[in-house]
C-alpha cells in the first residue's frame, strides 16, 4: 500500500528551482519513512507492527497469559490512570446499603445507621451537580439488599428484614410519582445477594436464605432473573459456589461474580446468558467479603471489603480484563471500606457510605470518587 511522507509534498513543490538535489533528497526521505513504517518507529503508540503500550505492574496481578489488543489499555481508557477525590457527603451515615444508578442518579437504599441495622434511608446523588437529597424512604426497614435501576425504574429485592431474617419481597420505586411499590416477590428469601441488569433483565445471584432446618439463614448458589414487562421470574443456571456478601458486575455481556463468604473467597465465576452457563475465570488475588463490584472501563472492578473474621478492613482495588484475563491493582482507596456498593455514571466511579471499620459498629458518610 502507497505510504506518505510528512514534508514530502512541499519538498517535491521545490523541483522546479533545484531539480536533480531536491530529487534526490525526496527520495530519501520516502525511503527513510518506509523503513520506520516497517520497523513499527520507536515512538509510535499504534499500528500492528508497533509496540504496544505496557500494562501497568502489580503485585495483584495473576493468571492469564495473553497480551490483549494492542493499544487498547491507552491513558484515556485504563483505570490504573484514575485518582480517588473526595465527594460531596451524604445526609446520613450508613453501611450494608443497596446501590443503584438510574438517569445519571445514585440511589442509596437501606442499610446500618448509627451501629444498627435495618433502615428505611433512601438518599440520591444527582452526578450532575454533585447533590444529595433524600427521597421517599423504603417500605419498611430493610439492609443488604439487591439494588438496580431498570426499565425507569429503582428496584430493591430482598434483604434483612426487621427480623433479622431474609425477606423475599420485591419493591419498585417511581422517581417520577417518589412512591414505591410492590412488585412479584423472590422466588425464595434472599439477601446479601449480587444484583445486575443483564440484557434488560434483572439477574439476583447467590446470597443468603431461609433454612429449612431452622437456622437463620443459609448460603445459596441460586440465580433468578425477574423480567420487568412480564412481573415474572424465572430461574437460570446457578453459580458453582454458594456465596454471599460476593461483588459482581457486567462487562462484554456476561456477569462476573467474585469474593465472598464463606470463608474469604477468591473464586470468580463467570455467567454467559448465551448458553446459561458459568465458567470459572482467574481468581481474585486478595479474598474477602462485603465488598464492592462494578464495570468500569470494560472491566470487572472489586472494591474494599473486610476478612471473614471482621478483624480487618480492606483499601484494596483491583481490576479484571477479560480480554488478558489479568487482575491489576488500581489506586487503593483512601480509606478502608466494607459493606459498600459501587456506581459508575458517564466513566466516574461512586463509592458512597460504607463501614470504614470492620462489623457493624461504624459507619460513614463519605463520598469516594474515582476519576481523571
Amino acid at each position: 500500500m502507497p505510504v506518505s511522507a510528512p514534508g514530502l509534498a512541499p519538498t517535491l513543490g521545490l523541483v522546479s528551482r533545484f531539480p536533480s538535489c531536491v530529487l534526490v533528497a525526496a527520495t530519501v526521505a520516502a525511503m527513510l519513512v518506509l523503513a520506520s513504517a516497517c520497523s513499527g518507529g520507536s515512538g509510535g503508540s499504534g499500528g500492528s507492527g508497533g509496540t504496544p503500550p505496557s500494562v501497568p505492574s502489580s503485585s495483584l496481578s495473576t493468571g492469564g497469559s495473553g497480551t490483549g489488543t494492542p493499544g487498547a489499555a491507552s491513558a484515556a481508557t485504563d483505570p490504573a490512570a484514575l485518582r480517588w477525590s473526595p465527594g460531596n457527603p451524604m445526609p446520613v451515615a450508613v453501611s450494608e446499603v443497596g446501590v443503584a444508578v438510574l438517569n445519571g442518579q445514585i440511589h442509596v437504599l437501606g442499610g446500618y445507621v448509627g451501629g444498627r441495622a435495618h433502615s428505611t434511608t433512601h438518599v440520591v446523588l444527582d452526578t450532575a451537580t454533585g447533590a444529595w437529597q433524600t427521597a421517599a424512604p423504603l417500605p419498611v426497614p430493610l439492609d443488604h439488599i439487591g439494588a438496580v435501576g431498570l426499565a425507569g425504574r429503582v428496584y430493591a429485592a430482598g434483604g434483612y428484614g426487621s427480623e433479622g431474617k431474609p425477606t423475599s419481597a420485591l419493591y419498585v420505586y417511581n422517581p417520577g410519582s417518589d412512591r414505591w411499590s410492590t412488585a412479584a416477590p423472590l422466588p425464595s428469601p434472599r439477601t446479601a445477594a449480587v444484583a445486575v441488569v443483564l440484557a434488560g433483565r434483572l439477574h439476583l445471584v447467590g446470597g443468603k436464605t431461609s433454612s429449612v432446618a431452622g437456622a437463620a439463614s443459609v448460603d445459596t448458589a441460586e440465580h433468578d432473573v425477574y423480567d420487568p414487562a412480564s412481573d415474572r421470574w424465572s430461574t437460570a443456571a446457578p453459580m458453582s459456589t454458594a456465596r454471599d456478601h460476593a461483588a459482581g458486575a457486567v462487562v462484554g455481556g456476561r456477569l462476573h461474580v467474585a469474593a465472598g463468604r464463606p470463608g474469604d473467597l477468591t473464586g470468580h465465576e463467570v455467567y454467559d446468558p448465551g448458553t446459561d452457563r458459568w465458567s470459572t475465570a482467574a481468581p481474585l488475588p486478595l479474598g474477602r467479603s462485603a465488598v464492592a463490584g462494578t464495570e468500569l472501563d470494560g472491566r470487572f472492578v472489586v472494591l474494599g471489603g473486610e476478612n471473614s473474621g471482621e478483624s480487618a478492613v480492606y483499601r484494596n482495588v483491583a481490576a479484571f480484563d477479560a480480554r488478558t484475563g489479568r487482575w491489576t491493582s488500581l489506586e487503593e482507596l483512601p480509606q478502608g471500606r466494607q459493606g459498600i456498593g459501587a456506581a459508575v455514571v458517564d466513566g466516574v466511579l461512586y463509592l458512597p457510605g460504607g463501614g470504614p471499620s470492620a462489623g457493624p459498629a461504624e459507619q460513614t458518610n463519605t463520598t469516594l470518587v474515582l476519576g481523571r
